[in-house]
């Protein structure tokens, strides 16, 4: 392969790099700093070092007081117009020699593109899909040039994977998040028809920012592109009084924390919700600077456009959330919209209605109930989900649980099971006559019917707010976790709970059949009165 002066120095620079590093450093320090190191600088990202070096040879005249500019180009080195450009504070679009320019924010450290929707995702190598459109800005260098691949075709139809808080805080825990998870979502991606591309929704671990580069590397080993949005456990503790600061650290391997791309029809918007302002403190909602850029980003978008916003924290009907009606006023005026959140560990899709009327799809956690189970405090698995969008609408979704097939949604009990172990016994307080059903994506259209003996019995609507005595038969009596955490009280209740009262006491065979919103079947018959899945798979 020929390989020129310009990526010879390059190599020769980064072997004695290496060499420093096996020669000064212990051997498990060595491995890690190789493993993150390579896992960013690969052959192919010096190739497109050079490309970029290549453009700075296009001389840019910037106009008096800009300060950060730079030249957008596709592969072939032709300028790509209309591209939108960010320090994270303003939004700017490249004119038609592809040039950018704007006057830098006086705290911006950062800038960055968001991808059209004509050109692929530019990932951190053919080995970490990791997204990666943005670069540091450095000392006095005030020109960043940036270089996009065009797309064969359009990709009107794709599909999403949401990930919500993996929150590892252990090596074993993202070794386990690797092994179960990110397993799981790869054979899915191997096997679906449609480009696929990730969101993780933030909590990317659990307060060890230390692992942010393992997990960098573990959620990049599908071919899937993804996506971050930075969570509470994802800011700084050791930062004080400083919301700016106390994501620096996270910012400097995963990215920008206010950003959007687009897809397809799609326009996609992350941004950071949590306010933070103290070790353990934080508060949720979004800064008038973040409304400002919002609203930058998004006059850049046709209103013919559906808009996805992700964050971590979710809004439903809180007051308290600041300007919180502000960034969903922004979003009215747009074709269609939806609502991308983690950060409670039970699963929900919760109907806004007011100052717009959407869909807030609040997601369970990968880790479950911090990785001491296969369950969150809801009973929901753990799991993943998945939206298939075609032009600017959903044409299905559906929760993926990790190690299940995908007709895995509802779990049975009989109400007077007794689930618990040294620390105490739960149950749903209900005779054995009343059969349970968590249904855990269920929707308000969803249609769930009962059936006993092969006949027809009733429609069930779902019920008020329920503890499930799977989850906290075993979080709570087994492994003697925290009631009100564990979803014995409060927000941490099942929200999708379904009962049938036996119209046939000694029926021998019980059905629970769920229709979703696309027409999608769900049966079960299984009726749970152990906790072995809870524990394993």
């Amino acid at each position: 392969m020929f390989i020129t002066q310009y990526l010879k120095d390059k190599i020769e620079k980064i072997n004695k790099n290496l060499s420093f590093i096996q020669t000064t450093l212990p051997l498990g320090l060595s491995l890690i700093i190789f493993v993150s190191y390579f896992g960013c600088k690969k052959i192919e990202d010096l190739q497109e070092e050079e490309k970029e070096k290549n453009n700075s040879s296009v001389i840019i005249k910037p106009a008096e007081g800009m300060d950060l500019y730079g030249l957008i180009t596709d592969s072939k080195g032709k300028p790509v117009s209309d591209v939108v450009v960010s320090d994270g504070y303003s939004c700017v679009t490249t004119n038609s020699e592809g040039v950018y320019q704007m006057k830098k924010h006086a705290e911006a450290d950062i800038v960055y593109y968001s991808t059209p929707t004509n050109f692929e995702i530019n990932v951190a190598n053919s080995s970490i899909s990791a997204a990666t459109f943005w670069k540091t800005l450095m000392g006095s260098e005030k020109r960043y040039d940036f270089t996009l691949t065009e797309l064969d075709r359009p990709e009107t139809d794709f599909t999403l994977v949401c990930i919500g808080d993996p929150q590892t805080t252990s090596a074993a825990q993202v070794t386990r998040f690797r092994a179960e998870t990110m397993t799981d979502i790869q054979d899915f991606v191997d096997n679906h028809d449609k480009p696929c591309y990730g969101l993780v929704l933030g909590d990317i671990t659990g307060d060890h920012l230390e692992l942010n580069s393992s997990m960098r590397l573990t959620l990049g080993t599908t071919k899937m592109p993804y996506f971050v949005t930075i969570g509470n456990h994802d800011h700084n503790k050791s930062v004080l009084n400083n919301d700016l600061e106390a994501g620096k650290v996270f910012q400097s391997v995963f990215g920008p924390l206010n950003y959007s791309f687009n897809r397809g029809n799609v326009h996609f918007v992350c941004l950071d919700n949590v306010i933070y302002d103290g070790q353990s403190d934080y508060t949720a909602g979004f800064t008038d600077e973040q409304i400002e850029w919002l609203k930058q980003d998004l006059s850049f978008v046709s209103k013919d456009k559906m808009v996805i916003v992700y964050y971590h924290i979710p809004l439903r009907h809180t007051n308290s959330y600041k300007n919180r009606e502000k960034m969903l006023g922004l979003l009215k005026d747009f074709k269609s919209n939806q609502l991308m959140a983690g950060h409670t560990h039970y699963h929900e899709n919760f109907m806004i209605t007011h100052p717009i009327s959407t869909f807030e799809h609040i997601h369970a956690a990968a880790c479950g109930a911090w990785w001491h189970s296969t369950l969150n405090t809801d009973g929901t698995p753990n799991g993943y989900a998945v939206y298939e969008i075609s032009d600017t609408k959903f044409t299905n979704w559906f929760y993926k649980s990790t190690n299940y097939p995908k007709d895995f949604q509802i779990r049975l009990h009989r109400g007077n099971t007794s689930f618990g172990g040294d620390y105490g016994y739960f149950s749903f307080n209900k005779p054995s006559t009343t059969i349970v059903a968590n249904i855990w994506n269920a929707d308000p259209e969803w249609k769930i019917e009962a059936y006993e003996d092969g006949q027809y019995i009733t429609d069930l609507t779902v019920q008020p707010t329920m503890v499930d005595a799977f989850s906290v038969g075993y979080h709570v009596g087994v492994l003697n976790r925290n009631l009100s955490s564990y979803g014995g009280s409060g927000s941490g209740k099942s929200k999708h709970i379904f009962l049938h009262s036996l119209k046939n006491p000694d029926a021998t065979t019980i059905k629970i059949k769920a229709t979703d919103r696309f027409g999608n079947e769900y049966v079960q018959s299984e009726l749970i009165s152990d906790l072995k899945t809870a524990a394993n798979y």
